[in-house]
């Protein structure tokens, strides 16, 4: 049953993935994302076994706590962005970004441990360890995908860089 969800998964992200590379009008990055919490949310729905009316509380709740999630990694993507860049920063404005991301880090336990007290009251403590387990999984291989794909433009660059010298 795995091996079936995994085929899946990996045929839809290869049937949409390139498809945004071609000539159709481009998606948002907000609209991209929406798209890829549905896929998730599906996936860990999936993967948890649950029945059909646990999935119909399951996917409104669980995207909710995806947008939080989402919301505290952008802020705190921003900053980090916004210290990486800053060439005059001080030990203070160090000391102050590094308070705010243990801060960030407290808040997105917080949400969990928040939301992990309403999926309780319709799942059972396996389906939640479950959930926590595809979670894994799923950004493991959004990672993968990742890395394979900067290589690949890393090596498409480099190819195109060598015959443009051959020339």
């Amino acid at each position: 049953m795995k091996k079936i969800v995994y085929i899946v998964i990996i045929t839809l992200l290869a049937g949409v993935l390139p498809g945004y590379a071609q000539d159709k009008p481009k998606k948002s990055r907000a609209e991209m994302h929406k798209e890829m919490v549905e896929f998730k949310t599906k996936y860990i729905a999936q993967e948890m076994e649950l029945t059909d009316e646990q999935k119909e509380k399951f996917a409104p709740l669980y995207e909710q706590m995806d947008r939080e999630r989402w919301q505290l990694f952008r802020e705190t993507r921003a900053l980090e962005k916004k210290l990486k860049n800053d060439k005059t920063a001080t030990d203070a404005d160090y000391e102050a970004a590094v308070k705010a991301m243990n801060q960030a880090r407290e808040k997105g336990a917080e949400i969990d441990k928040n939301y992990n007290e309403k999926f309780k009251k319709f799942l059972s403590a396996k389906q939640l360890y479950k959930m926590k387990e595809a979670e894994d999984a799923f950004n493991q291989r959004m990672m993968k995908m990742r890395m394979k794909r900067k290589q690949k433009m890393k090596s498409g660059k480099h190819q195109k860089a060598q015959q443009m010298r051959a020339k």
